[in-house]
């Protein structure tokens, strides 16, 4: 598979990603404004890797708002 598909597919996973967590965390997508990223809208250069390091990030971050809402729930 060729960088551009790799590019293509990872942009494709990274999208759905950013839907699912507007739809189901939207407090935790407002916040992803403020998240600060290792590269620039305007980078001309973007490679795969910084991609799946973005995506790896978005995981994180809802798993970590996702444990945040159990951890507030349990102790209701």
């Amino acid at each position: 598979m060729n960088n551009v598909n790799i590019i293509s597919i990872l942009t494709k996973k990274i999208l759905k990603k950013t839907v699912e967590i507007q739809k189901e965390f939207p407090e935790l997508y407002k916040l992803l404004d403020e998240t600060p990223l290792f590269f620039s809208a305007k980078e001309k250069n973007i490679t795969s890797k910084d991609l799946r390091q973005y995506l790896i990030s978005l995981k994180i971050q809802q798993k970590s708002f996702e444990k945040g809402i159990i951890n507030k729930k349990d102790l209701q």
